[in-house]
Protein backbone atom coordinates (compact mmCIF):
# COMPACT_ATOMS: atom_id res chain seq x y z
CA UNK A 1 0.00 0.00 0.00
CA UNK A 2 1.37 3.42 -1.01
CA UNK A 3 -1.31 5.99 -0.32
CA UNK A 4 -0.26 8.38 2.80
CA UNK A 5 -2.75 9.45 5.71
CA UNK A 6 -2.37 13.23 6.54
CA UNK A 7 -3.32 13.72 10.07
CA UNK A 8 -3.12 16.52 12.73
CA UNK A 9 -2.96 16.95 16.36
CA UNK A 10 -4.54 19.88 18.20
CA UNK A 11 -4.51 21.34 22.02
CA UNK A 12 -6.11 24.17 23.43
CA UNK A 13 -7.64 24.43 27.37
CA UNK A 14 -10.75 23.26 27.55
CA UNK A 15 -12.87 24.77 30.26
CA UNK A 16 -16.38 24.25 31.14
CA UNK A 17 -17.18 27.25 28.84
CA UNK A 18 -18.71 25.24 26.27
CA UNK A 19 -18.70 28.18 23.74
CA UNK A 20 -15.08 28.75 23.93
CA UNK A 21 -14.12 25.18 23.77
CA UNK A 22 -16.37 25.24 20.60
CA UNK A 23 -14.59 28.35 19.21
CA UNK A 24 -11.14 26.80 19.76
CA UNK A 25 -12.27 23.46 18.28
CA UNK A 26 -13.25 25.34 15.06
CA UNK A 27 -10.45 27.21 14.62
CA UNK A 28 -8.27 23.95 15.40
CA UNK A 29 -10.37 21.92 12.80
CA UNK A 30 -10.32 25.13 10.12
CA UNK A 31 -6.40 24.87 10.57
CA UNK A 32 -6.28 21.25 9.75
CA UNK A 33 -8.59 21.27 6.89
CA UNK A 34 -6.55 24.45 5.59
CA UNK A 35 -3.25 21.91 5.54
CA UNK A 36 -5.44 19.00 3.86
CA UNK A 37 -5.64 17.29 7.17
CA UNK A 38 -7.79 13.44 6.77
CA UNK A 39 -7.49 12.99 10.38
CA UNK A 40 -7.82 15.06 12.94
CA UNK A 41 -7.22 13.90 17.21
CA UNK A 42 -8.81 16.37 19.81
CA UNK A 43 -7.64 15.51 23.43
CA UNK A 44 -9.23 14.25 26.27
CA UNK A 45 -12.35 16.03 27.26
CA UNK A 46 -12.69 18.37 25.06
CA UNK A 47 -16.00 19.52 26.07
CA UNK A 48 -15.37 20.65 29.59
CA UNK A 49 -12.45 20.79 32.59
CA UNK A 50 -11.70 17.36 33.31
CA UNK A 51 -11.07 18.22 36.95
CA UNK A 52 -14.64 19.40 37.93
CA UNK A 53 -16.61 18.23 40.86
CA UNK A 54 -18.70 14.73 39.63
CA UNK A 55 -22.60 17.19 39.68
CA UNK A 56 -20.66 19.33 37.09
CA UNK A 57 -19.31 16.46 35.05
CA UNK A 58 -22.96 15.11 35.48
CA UNK A 59 -24.72 18.20 34.54
CA UNK A 60 -22.19 18.80 31.43
CA UNK A 61 -22.83 15.32 30.06
CA UNK A 62 -26.54 15.51 30.39
CA UNK A 63 -27.17 18.73 28.98
CA UNK A 64 -23.86 19.56 27.09
CA UNK A 65 -23.10 16.24 25.70
CA UNK A 66 -25.32 15.52 22.75
CA UNK A 67 -25.20 18.91 21.30
CA UNK A 68 -21.24 18.89 21.51
CA UNK A 69 -21.42 15.71 19.75
CA UNK A 70 -23.67 17.21 17.17
CA UNK A 71 -21.34 20.09 16.84
CA UNK A 72 -18.30 17.95 16.37
CA UNK A 73 -20.16 15.81 13.72
CA UNK A 74 -21.18 18.96 11.80
CA UNK A 75 -17.83 20.07 12.09
CA UNK A 76 -16.20 16.72 10.32
CA UNK A 77 -18.71 16.31 7.77
CA UNK A 78 -18.43 19.95 6.49
CA UNK A 79 -14.51 19.94 6.29
CA UNK A 80 -14.30 15.94 5.04
CA UNK A 81 -12.47 15.14 8.16
CA UNK A 82 -12.29 12.29 10.23
CA UNK A 83 -11.88 13.34 14.26
CA UNK A 84 -11.38 11.51 17.50
CA UNK A 85 -12.75 13.57 20.25
CA UNK A 86 -12.96 13.18 23.81
CA UNK A 87 -16.25 13.42 25.42
CA UNK A 88 -18.08 12.38 28.92
CA UNK A 89 -21.38 10.48 28.87
CA UNK A 90 -23.85 9.09 31.36
CA UNK A 91 -23.72 5.12 31.22
CA UNK A 92 -26.45 3.19 30.22
CA UNK A 93 -27.48 2.11 34.06
CA UNK A 94 -29.15 4.43 35.78
CA UNK A 95 -27.98 3.90 39.41
CA UNK A 96 -24.65 4.60 38.38
CA UNK A 97 -24.01 8.21 39.58
CA UNK A 98 -20.82 8.53 37.64
CA UNK A 99 -20.14 9.47 34.25
CA UNK A 100 -17.94 7.68 31.56
CA UNK A 101 -15.00 9.17 29.70
CA UNK A 102 -14.90 8.25 26.38
CA UNK A 103 -12.98 8.88 22.76
CA UNK A 104 -15.41 9.11 19.64
CA UNK A 105 -14.09 8.65 16.47
CA UNK A 106 -16.75 10.66 13.93
CA UNK A 107 -15.83 10.01 10.56
CA UNK A 108 -15.42 12.87 7.34
CA UNK A 109 -19.77 11.91 6.34
CA UNK A 110 -20.16 13.44 10.39
CA UNK A 111 -21.50 9.98 11.74
CA UNK A 112 -20.00 8.49 15.20
CA UNK A 113 -18.95 5.33 13.67
CA UNK A 114 -16.68 4.17 17.48
CA UNK A 115 -17.12 5.04 21.17
CA UNK A 116 -13.93 4.01 23.27
CA UNK A 117 -14.62 3.94 27.15
CA UNK A 118 -11.39 4.65 29.16
CA UNK A 119 -10.20 1.32 30.77
CA UNK A 120 -7.55 2.62 33.25
CA UNK A 121 -9.21 5.46 35.16
CA UNK A 122 -6.61 8.32 37.06
CA UNK A 123 -6.39 6.85 40.28
CA UNK A 124 -2.68 7.86 41.15
CA UNK A 125 -0.72 11.33 41.84
CA UNK A 126 -3.37 11.87 44.72
CA UNK A 127 -5.92 12.36 41.97
CA UNK A 128 -8.88 9.95 42.18
CA UNK A 129 -10.78 9.58 39.12
CA UNK A 130 -12.69 6.35 39.76
CA UNK A 131 -14.99 8.84 42.01
CA UNK A 132 -16.31 10.39 39.11
CA UNK A 133 -15.68 8.10 36.24
CA UNK A 134 -17.02 4.22 36.09
CA UNK A 135 -14.01 2.11 34.26
CA UNK A 136 -14.86 0.57 31.00
CA UNK A 137 -16.31 -3.12 31.44
CA UNK A 138 -13.97 -5.94 30.30
CA UNK A 139 -15.11 -8.45 28.25
CA UNK A 140 -14.16 -11.97 26.68
CA UNK A 141 -14.74 -10.47 23.26
CA UNK A 142 -12.31 -7.86 23.73
CA UNK A 143 -15.00 -5.33 22.39
CA UNK A 144 -14.09 -2.30 25.06
CA UNK A 145 -10.81 -2.36 22.06
CA UNK A 146 -11.56 0.24 19.57
CA UNK A 147 -9.72 -0.23 16.19
CA UNK A 148 -10.48 2.05 12.92
CA UNK A 149 -9.69 1.33 9.85
CA UNK A 150 -8.93 4.45 7.58
CA UNK A 151 -6.63 4.12 4.08
CA UNK A 152 -5.47 0.37 4.89
CA UNK A 153 -4.00 1.71 8.17
CA UNK A 154 -5.52 0.51 11.60
CA UNK A 155 -6.05 3.35 14.61
CA UNK A 156 -6.16 1.98 18.23
CA UNK A 157 -7.54 4.11 20.85
CA UNK A 158 -5.99 5.23 23.91
CA UNK A 159 -7.02 7.90 26.42
CA UNK A 160 -4.74 9.62 28.71
CA UNK A 161 -4.20 6.85 31.94
CA UNK A 162 -3.99 4.26 29.55
CA UNK A 163 -0.76 5.38 28.15
CA UNK A 164 1.26 3.72 31.30
CA UNK A 165 -0.07 0.32 30.71
CA UNK A 166 1.51 -1.19 28.24
CA UNK A 167 -0.63 -4.05 27.77
CA UNK A 168 -3.10 -2.15 26.09
CA UNK A 169 -0.90 -0.71 23.29
CA UNK A 170 0.44 -4.20 22.89
CA UNK A 171 -3.30 -5.85 22.88
CA UNK A 172 -4.05 -3.12 20.30
CA UNK A 173 -1.24 -3.59 18.38
CA UNK A 174 -1.65 -7.72 18.73
CA UNK A 175 -5.09 -7.39 16.93
CA UNK A 176 -3.42 -5.23 14.14
CA UNK A 177 -2.87 -1.68 15.12
CA UNK A 178 -0.07 0.19 13.16
CA UNK A 179 -0.96 3.99 14.70
CA UNK A 180 -1.74 4.17 18.39
CA UNK A 181 -3.89 7.32 19.19
CA UNK A 182 -3.83 8.89 22.55
CA UNK A 183 -5.94 11.42 23.63
CA UNK A 184 -5.03 12.83 27.15
CA UNK A 185 -5.75 15.86 29.77
CA UNK A 186 -1.84 15.15 31.00
CA UNK A 187 -2.32 17.06 34.30
CA UNK A 188 0.52 18.77 35.53
CA UNK A 189 2.83 17.43 38.21
CA UNK A 190 6.36 16.17 39.66
CA UNK A 191 7.87 14.40 36.42
CA UNK A 192 4.80 14.52 34.65
CA UNK A 193 6.07 16.30 31.32
CA UNK A 194 9.06 13.85 31.53
CA UNK A 195 6.70 10.75 31.45
CA UNK A 196 4.15 11.73 28.87
CA UNK A 197 7.42 12.48 26.57
CA UNK A 198 9.29 8.91 27.32
CA UNK A 199 5.60 6.88 27.73
CA UNK A 200 4.62 7.82 24.38
CA UNK A 201 8.35 6.98 22.62
CA UNK A 202 8.65 3.69 24.24
CA UNK A 203 4.61 3.07 23.25
CA UNK A 204 5.77 3.64 19.45
CA UNK A 205 9.02 1.67 20.12
CA UNK A 206 8.12 -1.36 21.28
CA UNK A 207 5.10 -1.49 19.00
CA UNK A 208 7.53 0.26 16.13
CA UNK A 209 3.97 2.45 15.43
CA UNK A 210 3.14 5.41 14.65
CA UNK A 211 2.14 7.24 18.06
CA UNK A 212 -0.56 10.33 17.85
CA UNK A 213 -0.86 12.14 20.81
CA UNK A 214 -3.01 15.42 21.71
CA UNK A 215 -3.23 16.32 25.18
CA UNK A 216 -4.40 19.98 26.76
CA UNK A 217 -2.85 22.58 26.95
CA UNK A 218 -2.10 24.80 30.53
CA UNK A 219 -3.26 25.34 33.11
CA UNK A 220 -4.87 21.58 33.39
CA UNK A 221 -2.80 20.01 30.83
CA UNK A 222 0.86 19.99 29.70
CA UNK A 223 0.37 20.51 26.28
CA UNK A 224 3.43 18.86 24.31
CA UNK A 225 0.80 17.23 21.73
CA UNK A 226 3.16 15.28 19.15
CA UNK A 227 3.41 12.86 16.16
CA UNK A 228 5.90 10.39 16.60
CA UNK A 229 7.61 7.91 14.68
CA UNK A 230 7.48 3.73 14.26
CA UNK A 231 11.21 4.50 16.07
CA UNK A 232 10.04 6.97 18.66
CA UNK A 233 11.36 10.61 16.83
CA UNK A 234 9.07 13.26 16.93
CA UNK A 235 7.95 14.01 13.85
CA UNK A 236 5.69 17.44 14.60
CA UNK A 237 4.95 19.09 18.28
CA UNK A 238 2.66 21.51 19.14
CA UNK A 239 5.08 22.62 22.09
CA UNK A 240 3.03 24.45 24.76
CA UNK A 241 0.00 26.52 22.69
CA UNK A 242 -3.00 25.76 21.20
CA UNK A 243 -2.43 24.53 18.10
CA UNK A 244 -2.42 21.88 15.49
CA UNK A 245 0.80 19.71 13.88
CA UNK A 246 0.40 17.78 10.96
CA UNK A 247 2.28 14.69 9.08
CA UNK A 248 2.07 12.12 6.53
CA UNK A 249 2.14 8.89 7.58
CA UNK A 250 3.12 6.17 5.68
CA UNK A 251 2.73 2.34 5.14
CA UNK A 252 6.16 1.81 3.66
CA UNK A 253 7.92 3.78 6.57
CA UNK A 254 6.36 1.05 9.05
CA UNK A 255 7.40 -2.00 7.06
CA UNK A 256 10.96 -0.45 7.01
CA UNK A 257 10.92 -0.38 10.66
CA UNK A 258 8.92 -3.22 11.52
CA UNK A 259 11.59 -5.34 9.19
CA UNK A 260 14.71 -3.73 10.81
CA UNK A 261 13.12 -4.24 14.32
CA UNK A 262 11.12 -7.46 14.27
CA UNK A 263 10.60 -6.99 17.92
CA UNK A 264 6.96 -7.67 17.13
CA UNK A 265 7.55 -11.27 14.82
CA UNK A 266 10.21 -12.00 17.56
CA UNK A 267 7.87 -12.33 20.89
CA UNK A 268 7.99 -15.14 22.66
CA UNK A 269 5.60 -14.08 25.83
CA UNK A 270 2.24 -13.68 24.53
Amino acid sequence: MSENLRVGVAQFPASNEIQENKQFITELVQKASDQGVELLVLPEASMCSFASDLPVLREMAQQHSPGFIQFITELAQQYTLNIIVGVLSLGEDSSEQRVSNQLLFINSDGKVQHAYSKIHVYDAFKFKESDKVKPAELYDDGREFVLIKLKGFTIGLINCYDLRFPELARELVTRGADILSVSANWIPGPYKEMHWDVLLRARAIENTSYVLASGQTAPKGVGQSMILDPMGITLAGCGEQAGVCVYDLSHERIAQVRELLPCLANRRLK
